[in-house]
């Protein structure tokens, strides 16, 4: 680089020395100067700044840009310790983990496919205005599959994310200023139902093991229900606890008819042995003796009995009272578990539309072509030093 900046001076100095005599002198002059220029500076430097020039100045296509701001607010998650704590209101703890998903999926290809799909991003993408490298498919012409779709989509947008303000930017570009807002109105509709699905699934999530809980007892209640009416039906009694109130009644009103006979008849055979109430007496004990076992049978029996329809009834109506304080329980817990998804939601929040671009803010020709040139001058100077170093110690 410096054996060449050298030859340069000095070519210059000799081209103004003979610039007021001849024109032709001048001429030499820069042809020795070009040709003083070793060809590898033209490789390394040259071709490709002329080629740089030549595609941004004259080839590369207008590109508008369609901005979209916006913000993804979740629950509030308290800090589990103090480090967390300095973490959180220091910024470093980074933003939310739902933000970044729904950055991803916006340059995913689930995106890309229902773009496709929807707003025909094929066609968008492949607009006569656009240059023959950045169109789609671009130079890999025959080439039209998903994948080179997708390869051409992730070039025409881009997102990021403020880490102090938790906004995110979607920057879309595109041909024409319509279909730039095109593509950022559907992806910014497509981010906001991703949230929804997140929210729907994470409540399905809190609130589906509980859901499923009541409906079980409540279905269980109703089984018992039905063996309830078909035990009443089958024991012709509407209530069977109120039906055994009646032989019991009776059974205590004929023992208490018993126990007056009884001390009817020993007052009789104290005071009258030979009274003639008393075989009456005896055969009124016998016949109340009689009812007192039949009735005892009917209620404390093997089979019929007014104690087995009752144990029965209490059964299935112990397990209804149990069915329904356990429902009442899942109801409860039902409630809490909407009350925390609600809690969970998260919520996209729009900060800025997406706007109409009255002006191509791309490709940034100056500074893409400064970018190369100096790109290849550092190039062509650390080559040139390497060398200037090989052949050093080659010397030496």
């Amino acid at each position: 680089m410096v054996d060449f900046v050298r030859r340069a001076q000095a070519v210059t100095r000799e081209a103004a020395a003979i610039a007021g005599t001849r024109p032709r002198a001048l001429t030499e002059g820069l042809s020795r100067l070009l040709g003083s220029v070793n060809i590898w500076f033209w490789a390394i430097v040259g071709l490709p700044t002329l080629i740089a020039g030549v595609y941004f100045f004259a080839i590369a296509s207008d590109l508008y840009s369609s901005e979209v701001k916006f913000i993804v607010r979740g629950p509030n998650k308290a800090p589990t310790s103090a480090i967390s704590a300095m973490l959180s209101s220091s910024g470093a703890a980074g933003g939310s983990e739902d933000t970044y998903a729904v950055l991803d999926y916006i340059t995913s290809r689930d995106a890309a496919r229902r773009l496709e799909r929807e707003v025909d991003l094929r066609a968008l993408l492949s607009r006569p205005e656009g240059d023959l490298i950045t169109r789609f498919p671009g130079i890999w012409f025959w080439r039209h599959d998903f994948e080179a779709l997708y390869s051409s989509y992730q070039r025409f947008i881009a997102v990021e994310r403020d880490s102090n303000s938790s906004v995110s930017t979607l920057a879309v570009k595109a041909y024409r200023p319509e279909d730039a807002h095109r593509i950022a109105r559907a992806l910014l509709e497509f981010s906001e139902q991703l949230v929804n699905q997140l929210n729907e699934r994470s409540r399905r999530d809190l609130v589906g093991a509980f859901q499923r809980e009541v409906e079980e007892t409540e279905q269980q209640i109703g089984k018992i229900q039905t063996q309830l009416t078909t035990y009443r039906i089958q024991q012709k009694m509407l209530d069977p606890k109120s039906a055994a109130t009646g032989p019991l009644e009776l059974l205590a009103q004929m023992t208490a008819q018993q126990t007056n006979a009884r001390a009817q008849l020993a007052e009789l055979t104290r005071n009258s042995p030979n009274s003639p109430q008393i075989p009456l007496i005896q055969t009124r004990i016998a016949s109340l003796d009689k009812l007192i076992n039949e009735q005892r049978t009917k209620i404390t029996g093997d089979s019929d009995s007014v104690a087995t329809a009752l144990t029965e009834y209490e059964r299935l109506d112990v397990q209804k009272l149990l069915a329904e304080k356990t429902l009442a329980s899942a109801l409860v817990s039902l409630e809490s578990a909407k009350l925390e998804a609600q809690k969970q939601q998260l919520y996209l929040e729009t900060i800025a539309q997406p706007n109409l671009a009255d002006y191509p803010l791309y490709p940034k020709r100056a500074i893409s072509f400064a970018t190369v040139v100096v790109s290849c001058l550092l190039a062509y100077g650390i080559a040139w030093l390497l060398i200037a170093s090989v052949r050093e110690h080659a010397s030496a």
